[in-house]
């Protein structure tokens, strides 16, 4: 089999793993929100949760899943190939060893000053009575998971780049169980009960670790403590970290800001808005980061190796993927929007009224969903390339445009207008990446992904369409089992029509890799005609 063939099967190979584990992950992510819904609804109560979990969940894209996680994966790919596992390890030891103390300052910190950061949240709107005072109580219980799945975060990041990716991608199975025995167990002890949902977050912070920490120990890996202060290589991380938590942390002002004018519309507004964007991080989950999940190690492996043409049909590669299988599921998310909510939360506590609400912000988060997936996928080609200023500007960019949106926008859509905001945001910035690495890095087959993207767009209207249609004259929606019945058929009609289509069209690959469409001429390699347009 020739090289770039065998490689593009592994790669193909490892995100089918890694989308299997992650689809995994994110249904049990999916039944934690069904319970949430369930037990507690979308009012003051899970306003308060959702908040409060935000201030440690901030913490940790800083320190865990962004910026560290940019800095370090593509370091220790670089030592792996060219010193070794044993020296790679070293290099995990060296880093845990500096890490781990100033998670430990930084949670501590945190509790201490969880008041004034509640205050700045809320922006002093109280809402209903003892809101706030909730918000700050579990805040606090919850600091110790940053720890947690921050280091947790680090081994993920060895594993992926000793290509095991399974067991990675299953470990937020752990969390979502964690915080389902919070809501359903945990809970009857607290009071409120809602507590209890703290104390389960900590539970899953526990699982999520001990799922990597076992898997790394399996593949020899040793806790040690090593200094690494004179360490070049934790230099080398530390050099990278300092652009990229310019750009995390803009981000987070982002999550901050969306969280606080939120709060200020009343009581259900945030849950609104974090159930819709539950909804929309399932397929997020699924097909763009578990795509970026493989690339970033496999970039990384292929910058230190220097070959440029793999690299650039590796990205390629991953954009089909995310083109192919988002597409679709975001015209479902706006057209099909108000039965999914219905069907996922519908029951208990989680009214129809909740249900209508959840849908509207789902539907304008769908209009950048494609945007927000192949951000997650054209990141790590910088990364790789050891450049987290461009995605850090990129991310401020981003940052500044919403901004200026939800300020705007909010005053005609209220919180329908701060999902819209981060939907345009997220467009700008990966117009951005796009030109930028376009330039920097050659022909990256823009003009054809583009056509892929038109083509992919017609379809997919018409293939939900169908869909929405079979849900709309069948009457469903007046039981829990029809509402559930419905929504499955709708989507079985819509993704046979789709999957038909697009194999006529050419598509015969779920994996996002594009055979020559049937009506083109010539012969070549199935990955042709991306490989060879420049623009």
């Amino acid at each position: 089999m020739p090289k770039d063939s065998s490689s593009i099967a592994r790669f193909a190979r490892q995100t089918r793993v890694v989308v299997g584990a992650t689809l995994l992950s994110r249904v049990f992510g999916l039944i934690r929100e069904q319970v949430i819904a369930y037990y507690f609804g979308a009012g003051a109560l899970t306003d308060a949760y959702v908040a409060a979990f935000r201030i440690p969940n901030l913490l940790r894209d800083l320190f865990a899943e962004g910026a560290f996680s940019a800095a370090f994966v593509p370091t220790f790919s670089r030592v792996l190939e060219k010193d070794g596992k044993a020296a790679a390890f070293d290099l995990l030891n060296r880093v845990l060893s500096l890490f781990v103390p100033i998670l430990v300052i930084v949670c501590a910190l945190g509790m201490i000053f969880t008041p004034h950061i509640a205050g700045l949240l809320s922006g002093g709107v109280e809402g209903s009575p003892g809101k706030i005072a909730l918000l700050i109580r579990m805040a606090r219980w919850m600091f110790p998971f940053l720890l947690l799945v921050s280091v947790a975060s680090v081994m993920m990041g060895a594993l992926n780049s000793l290509s095991r990716f399974g067991m990675p991608a299953l470990a937020p199975t752990g969390f979502n169980l964690g915080v389902i025995i919070g809501a359903t167990v945990l809970s009857t002890w607290a009071d409120p009960s809602i507590v209890g949902l703290a104390w389960g977050v900590v539970l899953g912070g526990v699982l999520q670790w001990g799922f990597q920490a076992v898997s790394l120990h399996r593949l020899g890996f040793r806790h040690a403590i090593a200094p690494g202060w004179r360490d070049s290589n934790v230099h080398h991380i530390a050099r990278l970290i300092l652009p990229s938590l310019v750009g995390t942390a803009a981000v987070q002002i982002n999550i901050f800001a969306i969280t606080r004018l939120a709060w200020s519309l009343g009581d259900g507004p945030v849950a609104y808005l974090n159930y819709a964007y539950l909804v929309i991080f399932l397929p997020l989950g699924v097909f763009a980061v578990a795509t970026a999940t493989v690339g970033l190690p496999r970039l990384s492996q292929l910058v230190a190796a220097g070959d440029a043409e793999e690299m650039r049909r590796t990205f390629r590669q991953g954009v089909q993927t995310v083109l192919y299988l988002v597409i679709p599921t975001a015209l479902a998310f706006m057209i099909l929007g108000q039965p999914i909510c219905a069907a996922l939360f519908q029951r208990g506590r989680f009214d129809a009224a909740a249900s209508m609400h959840t849908a509207r912000a789902l539907g304008f988060y769908a209009i950048g969903l494609l945007a927000m997936a192949t951000i997650r996928v054209t990141t790590p080609l910088f990364y790789a390339h050891h450049d987290t200023r461009t995605p850090a500007l990129c991310g401020v960019i981003s940052v500044t445009a919403n901004l200026i949106g939800m300020s705007i926008l909010v005053s005609y859509l209220g919180y329908g207008g701060l999902a819209l905001s981060v939907s345009c945001a997220a467009i700008v910035q990966i117009t951005v990446l796009l030109v930028i690495a376009q330039r920097r890095y050659g022909p990256l087959g823009l003009f054809d992904l583009g056509k892929s993207l038109l083509t992919l767009t017609v379809v997919g209207l018409g293939c939900v369409g169908a869909g929405w249609g079979a849900w709309h004259f069948g009457g469903f929606g007046t039981s829990a089992w029809s509402r559930i019945g419905g929504l499955a058929l709708a989507i079985f009609i819509a993704a046979l029509l789709y999957l038909g289509i697009t194999w006529l069209l050419g598509y015969r690959q779920i994996g996002g890799v594009k055979v020559k469409p049937r009506w083109r001429s010539g012969t070549g390699s199935s990955n042709e005609s991306v490989d060879k347009g420049g623009r």
